[in-house]
């Protein structure tokens, strides 16, 4: 090998090693004396649900859950521990969050596809999805129900306009099936609350894998799988709170729904164990 190629293979090395120290260095770690939560109960979830995506709790003990890889809500019963009813309404792919409103049941599809769900029974019925203007591939992978009446969204890899120091969440009318390409809240990146996660990269600190709205506070949850964590912050994106998350816990968190009292369940997938729905109480 000659002296040219040694050089190029020692650039592409160097390069490799700082772009690797700028996103891994300073990383927080998790241990006990930072754990501000504790986990009451848990349920094991069937393999139907091991790719579990998302959750809206219906009462009565019974959540809503969806999975990212059919178009189908299952119905799952914590107190028997069991599915007790499917409804299919789209054909396979990658679904990732789900929400209720005005009566009807709503689902995200992560291109960019919204699907409303007028009634869940036990029966089949392909919905047509509502297809959002993105320009980007943004990755949807968190929707709630807002006071306001519309629905919010949260996008996994990047806003939809152009990048900055803040994560934004945006809104959706159901009335005009239009989404405003202006973000509702901004969570800002430079936010005193991040400090504790010991890194500048908007990668690590905020990557949403579900938002939702406490039914006691009116506060929005917003939830990470990736760097596992859960921001609490006010309808403008103000930090109120931050909550890192064990990982032994809470492998891949990518749901979370109330009750009306104020219960907290989030859903994780099968990654290293059991897909499962955690309830917790946070400190």
């Amino acid at each position: 090998m000659n002296k040219w190629a040694l050089g190029i293979i020692a650039v592409v090395l160097l390069i490799a090693a700082v772009v690797y120290g700028i996103y891994q260095k300073n990383d927080y770690d998790f241990n006990d004396a930072t754990k501000s939560y504790e986990v009451v109960n848990t349920w094991e979830l069937p393999e139907e649900l091991n790719e579990i995506s998302g959750l809206h709790w219906m009462g009565d003990g019974r959540i809503a859950c969806i999975q990212d890889e059919d178009g189908i809500i299952f119905i799952y019963d914590l107190n028997s521990a069991k599915i007790i009813q499917k409804h299919k309404f789209a054909l396979a792919g990658d679904y990732e969050a789900i929400t209720y409103l005005n009566e009807n049941y709503w689902v995200a599809k992560s291109s960019g596809e919204l699907f409303r769900i007028e009634s869940i029974k036990p029966k089949e019925k392909i919905e047509a999805g509502i297809r959002l203007e993105l320009k980007y591939n943004n990755n949807i992978e968190g929707i709630a129900a807002a006071p306001d009446g519309k629905i919010w969204i949260s996008f996994k890899d990047r806003n939809l306009k152009k990048e900055g120091d803040y994560r934004g969440l945006y809104a959706f009318d159901p009335k005009t099936n239009k989404l405003d390409p202006e973000p509702v809240a901004k969570v800002n990146y430079k936010d005193q609350k991040f400090d504790l996660l010991k890194t500048g990269n908007p990668r690590k600190l905020l990557r949403p894998s579900d938002i939702g709205f406490h039914p006691l506070t009116g506060e929005l949850y917003i939830l990470d799988a990736e760097f596992q964590k859960l921001i609490i912050t006010n309808t403008s994106g103000k930090i109120k709170k931050l909550h890192l998350l064990d990982p032994e816990e809470f492998s891949q968190p990518e749901g979370i729904t109330f009750s009306e009292s104020g219960r907290i369940f989030i859903s994780n997938e099968n990654l290293g164990g059991p897909a499962n729905i955690k309830e917790v109480k946070f400190h």
